[in-house]
């Protein structure tokens, strides 16, 4: 099967799990895609399933404006086939939250100098504008801590500096990423717990 019969067939499929429930509920919510069927995480990842990890069919999958493509392409990506412009072009692409940890999870915390990765989207020149990259930032920073993988000196001094600013942000996704993304850090590195320990106090909050 060639990729476009089976994009074909992966759209094909979005009938049979669509929820137009919760697709009226997300679009409520401000998620803007050009189509949106409600599919749940869980039937996309049985969709996934069906296919094997796939660069083109992944790339081909993200360049469409429908949520369940997005999703989908994040789940396909093969993780050594993604370089690290090509990462950050992806996040700067996605279009929710959603899209962003699906990317994340599937993707982003395999590619190859994943930690350098974290610094490269902080230092990007929109991220103080695009909440939405300095979520990514943290998200990945919290799954490699988490593995015990350290953060590179300039990301965390990056990753500290961005934290300070959103930690006190009206937001609680980007508290709540921010908070476990620090702790995440400190857990894992004893040598940055006193300056994460200093962000945490600026909102009553102690490293636990």
């Amino acid at each position: 099967m060639d990729i476009e019969e089976k994009i074909k067939s992966i759209k094909r499929s979005f009938r049979l799990y669509m929820n137009g429930v919760a697709s009226h509920s997300m679009r409520e919510k401000g998620l803007d895609y050009k189509l949106n069927w409600g599919i749940s995480q869980a039937d996309l990842r049985h969709i996934a399933a069906s296919y094997d990890k796939d660069a083109a069919l992944a790339r081909r999958l993200w360049a469409d404006n429908v949520r369940e493509c997005k999703i989908l392409a994040t789940l396909l990506m093969p993780p050594t086939a993604m370089s690290v412009d090509e990462a950050v072009s992806w996040v700067m692409q996605a279009p929710s939250l959603e899209t962003v940890e699906s990317l994340v999870f599937g993707v982003l915390q395999h590619v190859d100098d994943a930690p350098a990765l974290v610094g490269t989207i902080l230092s990007a020149e929109t991220s103080n504008d695009n909440a939405l990259l300095r979520l990514c930032a943290y998200h990945l920073q919290c799954r490699l801590a988490r593995r015990g993988v350290p953060v590179p000196q300039h990301s965390a001094s990056l990753l500290l500096e961005s934290a300070s600013a959103d930690i006190h942000s009206e937001d609680i996704a980007m508290l709540r990423a921010v908070v476990n993304c620090l702790q995440a850090v400190a857990d894992a590195q004893p040598d940055l717990s006193e300056r994460v320990a200093d962000v945490l106090k600026t909102i009553g909050l102690d490293l636990l």
